[in-house]
């Protein structure tokens, strides 16, 4: 029950700000509510439902605000990631297949496609660290961020650049991995993740490529 919604909510299927009502969702699939309601408690806990007293769930609608403060969470997950990726020689599962996606996204100009192969392949680098909790607690900030809208205004660079500043963090890792030293794939997922900017103005949203952070 909890995978089918939570399937259903990040395939799009069950929207950000979508009801859920329970009793509805438990007649379709042929169970009592008891199940769903469990389910559906787990998706709160996930952080992709919320329910208010006498209104049914609803599918969370996160916001671009949101973004800097989920994005320095994810930065520190993949940071504990690629410290082991390299004091190892374990392969990166997936991440190509996520190259793919952005390649694909960009020959249809397809943002959506573009940000969900961004993010398959952040979630294949964790994964490639081999530690199953540490892949879960990272997947779960990233689903949050696949709830959120996407900006009116992306400039097209944006779809352009996805391929070439990921290809960017798998060359440093390979550098960090040959010297045995984190730093620069560090400072480069630091680049890559926290210099992203959005700032709301009337209803829209800047973006500003990777870059430089601001020297405290």
């Amino acid at each position: 029950m909890y995978e089918e919604l939570h399937q259903r909510i990040l395939d799009g299927r069950l929207p950000a700000g979508a009801d859920v009502p329970d009793s509805v969702i438990a007649k379709q699939m042929g169970v009592s509510r008891a199940p769903v309601r469990d389910a559906c408690n787990m998706l709160v806990q996930a952080g992709l439902l919320t329910k208010r007293l006498n209104y049914p769930y609803q599918v969370r609608r996160w916001a671009q605000k949101d973004l800097g403060e989920l994005n320095l969470i994810r930065w520190g997950y993949e940071s504990a990631a690629v410290r082991h990726l390299v004091q190892t020689d374990q392969p990166l599962e997936g991440v190509e297949q996520a190259l793919a996606g952005m390649d694909a996204a960009l020959e249809r100009r397809d943002a959506a496609m573009s940000f969900r192969a961004d993010l398959d392949f952040h979630f294949a680098l964790v994964a490639s660290a081999g530690f199953p909790e540490l892949t879960r607690l990272h997947r779960l900030i990233g689903e949050r961020i696949l709830l959120m809208p996407l900006p009116d205004n992306l400039p097209p660079y944006l779809l352009e650049q996805q391929r070439p500043w990921h290809q960017e963090i798998l060359d440093v890792l390979a550098e960090s991995r040959r010297s045995a030293d984190p730093g620069p794939i560090i400072s480069c997922l630091s680049r890559h993740m926290l210099a992203y900017r959005v700032v709301p103005q009337e209803g829209h949203s800047d973006w500003s490529s990777p870059g430089p952070l601001p020297q405290s």
